[in-house]
């Protein structure tokens, strides 16, 4: 299939999928099988997406395709995006004929864990209560860095076991962060985490 081509598919998915959300993650889904499969024969075996021209368009139309992932805030896309270019970028050698292809996978990858990262962040924030002690937990620590588990129990008055278990939850998502400063061990939110407490506090507001 000719660069041209999966332009046009693309397009033409694209556009119908804008009825709902659901056709939408169908015609991404299909968008992504069209491309990646274009990208991994034309990576394969020495082999790279013909000249400029070419580049340009797969470029143009894969573009469209993450531009309606990322608005979608679509994260199996958007994961399966990421692992296709991560895959292209290990068999591109930089210069020579892949040269351009190469740079552009390598922005489409940093492009699409940026998406992947806001897409999560929002996923997080819709998942966690604003009421919950992890919630609360992840507002204070937003607002005072390195305050201990000790600090945390004494300002939201409950035993250490919840928040260690709080503590964890937010570990596992990727929103703080525990590191010792002196003699004291102290958390400190992520900018992921800064990003879910603004949400939080919005939804709290609301």
């Amino acid at each position: 299939m000719s660069s041209t081509a999966i332009a046009a598919t693309l397009n033409a998915r694209a556009t119908g999928a804008t009825s709902a959300h659901g056709s939408a993650a169908e015609g991404l889904s299909r968008g992504l099988e069209v491309w990646a499969a274009k990208l991994r024969e034309e990576t394969g075996e020495g082999k790279v997406l013909g000249d400029h021209v070419a580049v340009d368009r797969w470029t143009a139309a894969v573009g469209r395709w993450l531009v309606d992932a990322s608005l979608l805030a679509d994260i199996p896309s958007l994961r399966a995006a990421l692992r296709a270019f991560q895959s292209a970028g290990t068999r591109l050698q930089p210069g020579g004929q892949a040269a351009r292809l190469e740079a552009v996978v390598t922005a489409f990858a940093e492009v699409t864990q940026a998406a992947l990262d806001r897409a999560e962040q929002a996923t997080l924030a819709d998942t966690l209560d604003p009421k919950s002690w992890a919630a609360k937990m992840l507002v204070l620590v937003c607002h005072e860095a390195h305050i201990t588990s000790s600090d945390i129990c004494d300002r939201l008055d409950v035993h250490e076991a919840q928040i260690s278990r709080s503590g964890k939850m937010l570990l596992e998502r990727g929103l703080v962060i525990k590191t010792r400063l002196g003699r004291s061990k102290g958390w400190y939110a992520t900018p992921r985490g800064e990003a879910t407490a603004r949400q939080l506090a919005e939804r709290e507001s609301e």
